[in-house]
């Protein structure tokens, strides 16, 4: 009875939620988001939150007292563990470059870097990205779904949820046979978990702990987060507001009256409220401002040599 029970505590532990969160995603609109199962999906949460609170963030703040490079080398030697599964997924997604990109990294991180405890990679210049096989369905149209929020497993939705299962069949580990394979498998699981609340902690931790509604702030955080990895996989720029110029429609404002009459812009109006008229070159030579200021072609006020 002990392996089953280490194993359904941490499986739990490490399967908890630890959404990346990040700044340049794009915005959901909340009227757009499908939650149908609210209801559960909020127990879920609160289970979760649960678990996170009483065992998973102990873990992480005891990780954190380690040195550094044991935690470094701890995330390394996992992200060299996940390449074959983003490997996959870049061939699926006919790119290239990242894919021998992502071979490269796992040629040299397993060799060089001691079997990715190190990640020379990152010094020659090639980089880890994630990927998977939810990105590659929505890079291919396929739309997420309702919103799902999985005991143990977190935010996810219909769509993700089909491609965390075909990462976990397309991992070459889970085919291959080897003394204490479930021993690993389980292992590897709990210190991916870590590592991923680690990572995430202190963004999370914020994120969470002013929120009025933490349920719904994660879940249009992790919505926003998902769809900002889908377009970039859809090779798609985010489109920002103009919050500046208010829009193309958006008109500048009227002039103010001098003591004269004359009406000049006000000080504060953009550079571009108005087009500029065009000058002829034979009326550019001298151009009177209010205050009896005069700009010449071939005047030019210096300061005085000090």
């Amino acid at each position: 009875m002990r392996r089953p029970t280490f194993a359904v505590i941490t499986i739990a532990v490490a399967l908890s939620c630890a959404p990346a969160i990040t700044s340049g995603a794009p915005r959901v609109d909340s009227a757009t988001i499908s939650d149908p199962w609210e209801r559960f999906n909020r127990g879920a949460f609160a289970v979760n939150q649960a678990i996170d609170r009483n065992v998973f963030q102990p873990i992480a703040r005891l990780f954190h007292l380690k040195p550094g490079p044991i935690g470094k080398a701890l995330h390394n030697f996992l992200t060299n563990l996940s390449e074959p599964v983003v490997f996959f997924n870049d061939v699926l997604q006919v790119r290239p470059k990242r894919a021998a990109g992502t071979v490269a990294r796992l040629v040299i991180n397993t060799t060089v870097g001691v079997g990715g405890i190190l990640d020379v990679a990152v010094r020659a210049g090639v980089p880890h990205h994630d990927n998977g096989f939810g990105l590659t369905l929505g890079r291919y149209g396929f739309e997420p779904g309702p919103y799902i929020y999985l005991p143990l497993f977190g935010p996810t939705t219909v769509r993700d949820l089909l491609g965390r299962g075909v990462d976990t069949v397309s991992d070459p580990l889970f085919w291959n046979s080897y003394p204490y394979k479930t021993d690993v498998s389980i292992g590897k699981a709990v210190f991916s978990g870590i590592d991923a609340r680690i990572q995430a902690g202190p963004d999370l931790d914020a994120l969470l702990s002013d929120a009025a509604d933490p349920y719904a702030t994660l879940r249009s955080t992790w919505l926003q987060n998902r769809q900002g990895e889908v377009d970039e996989a859809r090779g798609v720029t985010a489109h920002l507001p103009d919050i500046e110029g208010g829009g193309s429609d958006a008109r500048p404002a009227p002039p103010h009256p001098t003591s004269d009459g004359s009406a000049i812009p006000p000080p504060d109006a953009p550079a571009s409220a108005a087009p500029a008229a065009p000058v002829d070159p034979a009326a550019s030579a001298s151009v009177d401002l209010p205050g009896e200021i005069v700009l010449s072609a071939n005047h030019v006020d210096q300061a005085p040599a000090l």
